[in-house]
């Protein structure tokens, strides 16, 4: 089983989806609304997204744009990025917060070198983590 966040947007899709390319990587392909068969049903629309995928090595996000007058805030989810370490956590909290709303800074916390909160700048939450290095003697007796 693969899990694979889809994100819906309000017509900024490709600006999106263009910019997560550019801080995260991987191979972007998109297909507009006017290459689909219900080009003649959305006057337009047909330069919005009907379906575009981010791949990169191992991981993959999905979006589209919403049909005029279906789109529906992101709420009660977050992206969640994991990282080995909070150098390269928090160049990604950085590049992906820029003229977005922190929700909690990119800091050291109990569970965390380093982990931070945000809303993007087209409106996607996310998480940004870093994994604790192992403790010598951790772990389940």
């Amino acid at each position: 089983m693969k899990m694979i966040p889809y994100l819906n947007f309000d017509g900024n899709c490709r600006a999106a989806m263009e910019f997560y390319q550019s801080v995260l990587g991987g191979e972007l392909t998109t297909m507009p609304f006017g290459d689909t068969p219900m080009a003649g049903d959305m006057p337009g629309f047909n330069d919005k997204i009907a379906h575009a995928r981010l791949m990169g090595d191992g991981w993959t996000i999905m979006a589209s744009d919403c049909p005029p007058d279906y789109f529906v805030k992101m709420q009660g989810l977050c992206v969640s990025l994991h990282f080995p370490d909070a150098a390269t956590g928090k160049k990604m909290f950085d590049a992906l917060s820029k003229d977005g709303t922190i929700t909690m800074p990119f800091e050291e916390t109990f569970w965390s070198p380093g982990y931070g909160l945000f809303t993007d700048s087209f409106g996607t939450p996310w998480m940004i983590n870093t994994e604790m290095a192992p403790q010598e003697g951790a772990g389940c007796a």
